[in-house]
C-alpha cells in the first residue's frame, strides 16, 4: 500500500484540508481506544505500521508488537527534547512521552481484551471518553515522572 493509498484509506481523502479535518475528527468519534490511533496522524501512522509494527509482528505476537511500536513512537517524540537537554549536561531526562505512550498501549490492550468499545455510544459523547482517557493517562505519567524525578 502506498502512502497516498494509506492516507485515503484512513482519512477518506487525499486533499490536505480534508485530511487535517478527518485526522482530528475521526479519532475522537472512533469506536475504541485502539481505533483512535488508527486515525490519528496518518502520516506518522503509515511509518509506524509499515516500518515498525508489521516487521515486529513477524517476530512477536500482536500485543508485544503494539507495545514496542508505541515505545518507538514515544522515543521519536522524546528525542526532540531529550537530546538538547543532554547537550546541556542534564544528568537525567525522564522520557515522558515514551512512558505515556506505553501506558496508552497497555490501556488499548486491556480495553481490547475486555471488549470495551463505544459502538453503542452516541458520536457526540465519544470524544469525552477519548479526551478523558488521554488526560487520565497523562496525569498517571506525570505522577510517575514526579515519583522518579
Amino acid at each position: 500500500m502506498t502512502f497516498e493509498e494509506y492516507t485515503y484509506y484512513r482519512t477518506g481523502s487525499t486533499k490536505v484540508p480534508l485530511i487535517v479535518w478527518n485526522m482530528f475528527f475521526k479519532p475522537f468519534v472512533s469506536s475504541s481506544f485502539r481505533s483512535f490511533w488508527k486515525y490519528w496522524n496518518p502520516s506518522w501512522g503509515y511509518f509506524l505500521l509499515f516500518y515498525c509494527y508489521k516487521p515486529i509482528r513477524t517476530i512477536f505476537p500482536y500485543w508485544v508488537a503494539l507495545i514496542i511500536t508505541f515505545l518507538i513512537s514515544g522515543l521519536f517524540h522524546d528525542i526532540i527534547y531529550i537530546i538538547p537537554m543532554m547537550m546541556k549536561d542534564v544528568k537525567f531526562v525522564f522520557p515522558f512521552i515514551t512512558v505515556w505512550f506505553f501506558i496508552i498501549s497497555i490501556g488499548i490492550l486491556v480495553t481490547g481484551y475486555l471488549q470495551i468499545d463505544f459502538n453503542r455510544t452516541s458520536l457526540m459523547f465519544r470524544p469525552i471518553f477519548h479526551i478523558g482517557y488521554l488526560i487520565v493517562t497523562f496525569i498517571l505519567t506525570r505522577y510517575i515522572d514526579l515519583s522518579v524525578g
